[in-house]
């Protein structure tokens, strides 16, 4: 089951996936805060799983529409020590220079932190790493 929120127009769509980045100072004094903003956390990613298509007007974004959100998965690559399916670890940013590499983008995901704490939802498959690190790709979701 996701979660209720509102979110612009322009963007309210099923399989949208956006990073919540909190609100805007006009924010602070309207009715559907509570709604539309209080319910995601900051630097989350979220993908739309239902548009319910009620409209309200928005100072910031002219309307915003009604949706159905549920917090997305981000397919990072971890050490294999750490790949527990369940578990809450310490997520750092693999510093390597490889660009070329594959598996580059699992390595840098462009949608996490540099550093955040994560959940391990599922583990996906050992990566054989070309500089002989020991990884493998999971599923993870931030938390707090």
């Amino acid at each position: 089951m996701g979660l209720i929120t509102l979110i612009s127009h322009l963007v309210a769509k099923e399989g949208h996936v956006f990073v919540f980045s909190g609100g805007a100072p006009v924010c602070e004094g309207c009715r559907f805060r509570k709604v539309c903003i209080d319910r995601l956390k900051k630097g989350h990613v979220y993908r739309v799983v239902k548009v319910l298509n009620i409209k309200n007007r928005c100072p910031l974004n002219e309307y915003v529409v009604t949706v159905e959100v549920v917090e997305e998965p981000i397919k990072v690559l971890l050490p294999t020590s750490l790949a527990i399916e369940g578990m809450t670890v310490k997520y750092e940013r693999r510093v390597c220079s490889n660009n070329s590499c594959p598996y580059y983008s699992l390595c840098n995901p462009r949608l996490l932190p540099n550093t955040c704490k994560v959940k391990i939802l599922k583990v996906l498959r050992r990566i054989k790493c070309p500089k002989g690190a020991s990884l493998k790709e999971v599923e993870v979701v931030m938390t707090d």
